[in-house]
């Protein structure tokens, strides 16, 4: 029985250790990350870029190997993108992700979701409303009930302008494919509010921002109007994960985190 143990135990030993050797082996780091999700990653004029496109390649270099980032699409819910990303593999093939990138973090959906590990949280995102300044005299209830509002079809804040209030904003939603279409729509005068992550209408708005009021949008309970994101590696990776969490520390402290939102026009919100 002390034979058997002692197998399990140097086995696992022996499998966190090459989650991270492996990567040191390879000589690289494939980090995951949303394809066509400004300001997070992005393409422009055919190169990647973006917020976690950038810290992918600074934990890289933290762990002394060389980045590849590799954009994903996203799938119908979020445990499909870490069985197709990080712990399986798509059945198309692509192989796996050593870490995936903007991932929630939260006690729960880590507990539906044992076959990675979530941690690691780096950012804060919100739902927000947004207008020109010239309307920030009028109440956000009565905008949403006189003015036409722009949401990217089939997210969170559809679903919420949709049903709020017995449907009494259901005539006002017009629907867009992104939010990039929604804030132009917005400039153009073709809504009067766009309701959103903050992060995506900062990037959208980019040097318009200062003349826009965000507003906090209040939804009831069931609907999550705030976020923390983070990382995920497929369980038992656990040394790839605390020297991911060391570099990611140190790229906080250093500031380099905040410059990079502030690079990409965003604000940045530390998590709790």
């Amino acid at each position: 029985m002390k034979k058997i143990a002692a197998l399990v135990l140097l086995g696992v030993f022996s499998q966190q250790v090459f989650s991270f050797s492996e990567v040191q082996e390879k000589g690289f780091l494939r980090v995951a990350v949303y394809k066509n999700y400004a300001p997070f990653s992005y393409r422009e004029k055919g190169k990647l870029k973006g917020v976690e496109v950038e810290l992918g390649k600074l934990l890289a270099a933290k762990l002394g190997v060389d980045p590849l980032i590799w954009a994903i699409g996203a799938d119908e819910n979020m445990e499909d993108d870490l069985r197709n990303t990080v712990w399986k593999g798509h059945y198309l093939g692509g192989g796996t992700a050593d870490v995936m990138l903007h991932v929630p973090v939260n006690k729960e959906f880590a507990e539906e979701n044992d076959r990675v590990i979530i941690d690691n949280a780096y950012f804060k995102e919100e739902i927000v409303a947004v207008r020109h300044n010239t309307l920030a005299s009028t109440p956000i209830i009565k905008l949403f009930g006189d003015y036409k509002i722009g949401v990217e079809l089939d997210t969170l804040p559809d679903f919420f302008l949709v049903g709020a209030q017995s449907g009494r904003f259901r005539e006002n939603v017009i629907h867009y494919m992104a939010v990039e279409l929604a804030i132009k729509a917005l400039i153009a005068g073709e809504v009067r509010s766009v309701v959103a992550p903050r992060s995506q209408i900062e990037s959208a708005l980019s040097g318009a921002r200062d003349e826009y009021l965000f507003s906090d949008v209040t939804m009831p309970r069931g609907y999550q109007s705030t976020w923390v994101v983070g990382m995920a590696v497929k369980q038992g990776r656990n040394e790839l994960m605390k020297k991911l969490s060391t570099a990611l520390q140190e790229i906080k402290e250093s500031g380099e985190l905040s410059a990079l939102f502030k690079k990409h026009s965003t604000s940045y919100i530390k998590p709790n």
